[in-house]
């Protein structure tokens, strides 16, 4: 066997990695159901390749990727989906509504400039957008911890280790899909350790609520274009300690008496 004739399976990883493009059977591999795979076309996997910006473009693509399992929710097309993941991923990266809007939709918005539309109805436009089914599921998914969002992908992975490891022809690649799910399946260590910790329930429920009311604020206050992303996250939480102060209570004509 002429091993010259073998893929460059280390090549071809790397131009992969390298690569910020979306591609079709990247996006197909992605979605919740295979009737959405009929309507997947060249045109809406430019919706994100035409970014210029590299970074940015990256950006797109695994959003893109991470939150399809939207698209089970509810009736949306690709097109609508995409268009949302990326106006979410500019307002997570600090951009306005407005802004974020007009670039995700750039047409529209210089349709609306050239007709005259003041400002304050083109931000209303876009906060209705903003405001829309699709766009707020999807900034739910963005509360979700990644490695919780894509446990679905992590076992796909490792799958396909496996099967690569007894059917690959390569002997490297089989070699390197064993390391692979070796590395991936080990069993946790073991540690113990021991904590004496004395609570109020009520005082834990009490934290449980607060947080809970102060995450939907937070995420009501971007929607609504209020904050972005980056300023709630480097928000600090004051904490109020309220103390009360001894009354001292004069006793009546019958306490002094007795």
């Amino acid at each position: 066997m002429q091993l010259s004739n073998l893929p460059d399976v280390a090549t071809q990883v790397l131009n992969n990695e390298n690569s910020d493009n979306l591609t079709k059977d990247m996006l197909a591999g992605a979605l919740p159901d295979k009737r959405f795979r009929k309507h997947l076309t060249d045109d809406v996997v430019a919706i994100i390749n035409a970014e210029p910006e590299s970074e940015l473009r990256r950006v797109f693509r695994d959003n893109t990727l991470s939150f399809a399992n939207v698209l089970s929710g509810g009736r949306f097309s690709l097109t609508a989906y995409v268009n949302a993941v990326k106006f979410v991923s500019l307002k997570l990266l600090g951009d306005t509504t407005s802004t974020a809007y007009s670039k995700v939709f750039p047409d529209r918005y210089q349709g609306l400039v050239d007709k005259g539309t003041s400002t304050s109805q083109i931000a209303s436009f876009a906060q209705n957008y903003a405001n829309s089914q699709l766009i707020t599921k999807i900034f739910e998914q963005t509360m979700v911890p990644t490695h919780i969002l894509n446990a679905h992908v992590y076992q796909e992975a490792i799958n396909v280790q496996a099967d690569l490891m007894h059917t690959a022809k390569s002997e490297m690649v089989r070699q390197k899909a064993a390391e692979t799910l070796i590395a991936n399946l080990a069993a946790p260590a073991i540690s113990k350790v021991e904590l004496e910790v004395n609570y109020n329930n009520d005082v834990v429920e009490d934290l449980r609520a607060t947080t809970k009311a102060l995450a939907q604020q937070q995420l009501k206050m971007i929607m609504n274009g209020q904050s972005s992303a980056k300023e709630v996250a480097h928000s600090e939480i004051i904490a109020a300690k309220i103390e009360t102060a001894p009354i001292d209570i004069e006793p009546d004509d019958e306490q002094k008496s007795a």
